[in-house]
């Protein structure tokens, strides 16, 4: 009885070498590292080839569009990341008010003209406020998603009343969307993920030396006020998003990978 060979492998599903560049090196300021792990998870999600997440570790797009792969708690998830997304769009929109179009980090904002006390009173505000949703989201999700250990949520009374506003807020952003949805949610990452680069470039601007030109005309207290509130900011994406994030991540590697071994075997 002749050898029958194996059917061939669908060419779209031959894993292939990665052509991807490598990741460029992390920045030395611990604050900024969650926001840099953010940027190199989104080009896995966008880009074709995938891309680097360490020098070591290439990740393929087809990981985060595969089927089969059971994520827990996507409707959670996909509510966490609308309402972080809606924050961090009107915390673009107020940067751009106070600091002006362009790079803050660099001093290049533009179309402003000079910023003092009152302007950094009122960053100060709206970062306030951003920091509340944080808040909020560990506060409404933390424990089901199992996050934010480590991450303090202050307790005031402003915070407690917040959360009525959150769960309103989320059934406003996702109404009529599918919830259980895995697409929705990496696209949702992806646009997240993006951003929240305008917080790794406040927190470069305050945290370079020198300090970034628009940062060093803030009077002394106010700039170590908004120091605080950028770090917490930087510590809530590290203890709180990027957790589930990688959790899942390695959830979906898992299956490719195990996906490839069947291939492989075929």
């Amino acid at each position: 009885m002749p050898l029958v060979p194996p059917p061939p492998i669908p060419h779209g599903n031959i894993p292939t070498a990665p052509t991807s560049p490598l990741p460029p090196i992390a920045p030395p300021d611990p604050l900024r590292k969650p926001y840099h792990m953010m940027d190199l998870l989104r080009q896995t999600m966008m880009s074709k080839t995938g891309g680097y997440i360490t020098r070591r570790l290439h990740v393929p797009q087809e990981v985060w569009s595969q089927g089969g792969a059971k994520l827990t708690n996507i409707p959670e998830k996909i509510r966490v990341v609308e309402v972080l997304s809606s924050a961090l769009e009107e915390l673009q929109s107020w940067s751009v008010e106070y600091f002006g179009a362009g790079n803050v980090s660099s001093g290049m904002a533009m179309g402003i003209g000079s910023i003092g006390k009152k302007e950094a009173e009122a960053w100060a505000m709206r970062l306030e406020e951003f920091s509340s949703v944080c808040d909020g989201v560990v506060g409404n999700f933390g424990k089901k998603l199992g996050v934010g250990e480590g991450f303090v949520t202050k307790k005031t009374s402003g915070v407690t009343s917040w959360g009525g506003r959150l769960t309103r807020q989320f059934d406003k952003l996702t109404n009529g969307k599918n919830l259980d949805s895995p697409a929705m949610y990496v696209q949702g990452l992806a646009k997240l993920f993006n951003q929240a680069q305008i917080l790794d470039e406040h927190t470069g601007a305050i945290s370079c030396q020198p300090i970034a030109p628009l940062y060093e005309a803030f009077p002394p207290d106010i700039r170590l006020a908004l120091e605080v509130k950028l770090k917490r900011a930087s510590e809530f994406f590290a203890k709180v998003v990027l957790t589930f994030v990688i959790r899942d991540m390695a959830l979906l590697l898992d299956k490719y990978v195990k996906k490839c071994e069947k291939w492989l075997a075929e």
